[in-house]
């Protein structure tokens, strides 16, 4: 883990680079990812054709379309707010949908990365089946959630676009931690707390995957390069010591689960 701030921003920017390059290293992979992709697709597209019509009524109840130089302002806005529509419908409601598959895929990675873990048994699965639905649920709230709250921002020229692209970074970065530390049962102030102590790395992350969805094509991956770079993220915490690998259950405390012998 670099020490420096801009060390940290780039390593976080490089995250989704690697975790790309290691899906394409590891083609035994590519079942876990084959779903997200196909349901990123159909929500892109589905995205393409109701965000613009709906981007125009949402802003329009907010703020009538005016004349002069604010009218690129209130275009440049009515584009970013249908941008994250576009987002919600073929990143964050896929991400959703398909996050069983996406969690096997970080337990594969996790478990390549840092060996297969001992123990368990159904409660341990239970568990974790619970925590990672229901971090799924809130991780989806909490994202139209802070769109809600930027929305009176749209009647300020230049505001929405910036803070949006801003929060969907930050709520990306959050996302793609969280999904291996839900597994492994961790709270949601102990992803926040793991953010914080590498910042900007998350920042450096969640902006470059954000950025990733306007590039054609590239979009398509973004749920599964997402999941392999917040995984790696994970398993390079877990080996500079800033987190520890699992717990004993919901509210139990840390314990370092090692890998089985072999």
């Amino acid at each position: 883990m670099p020490a420096s701030a801009i060390g940290r921003a780039g390593a976080g920017a490089a995250l989704p680079l690697r975790g790309a390059a290691y899906l394409a290293a590891h083609r035994e992979l590519w079942r876990y990812a084959l779903l997200p992709v196909v349901l990123t697709l159909a929500g892109l597209v589905a995205g393409l054709v109701l965000a613009v019509p709906l981007a125009g009524a949402i802003l329009g109840a907010l703020w009538a379309e005016p004349a002069g130089f604010l009218a690129a302002a209130w275009w440049l806005a009515r584009v970013a707010l249908a941008l994250v529509l576009v987002f919600l419908a073929a990143v964050a409601l896929p991400a959703a949908i398909s996050a069983p598959f996406s969690d096997r895929l970080s337990a594969r990675i996790e478990a390549l990365e840092l060996g297969a873990i001992a123990g368990g048994g159904w409660g341990r699965a239970a568990a974790e089946t619970w925590g990672g639905v229901a971090h799924t649920v809130v991780r989806l709230a909490v994202f139209l959630l802070g769109h809600a709250v930027l929305l009176p921002t749209l009647i300020v020229p230049l505001a929405y676009p910036v803070l949006a692209f801003l929060w969907t970074a930050r709520w990306t970065a959050f996302e793609y931690l969280d999904l291996p530390m839900a597994r492994n049962l961790h709270r949601y102030r102990e992803v926040r707390a793991a953010l914080r102590a590498v910042r900007p790395l998350g920042a450096g992350f969640g902006a470059v995957l954000a950025a990733l969805f306007l590039v054609p094509f590239a979009n398509l991956l973004v749920v599964p390069v997402g999941t392999a770079a917040g995984t790696l993220l994970y398993c390079d915490l877990v080996r500079s010591g800033g987190i520890v690998r699992g717990r004993t259950g919901p509210g139990g405390a840390e314990r370092d689960r090692r890998p089985l012998p072999g």
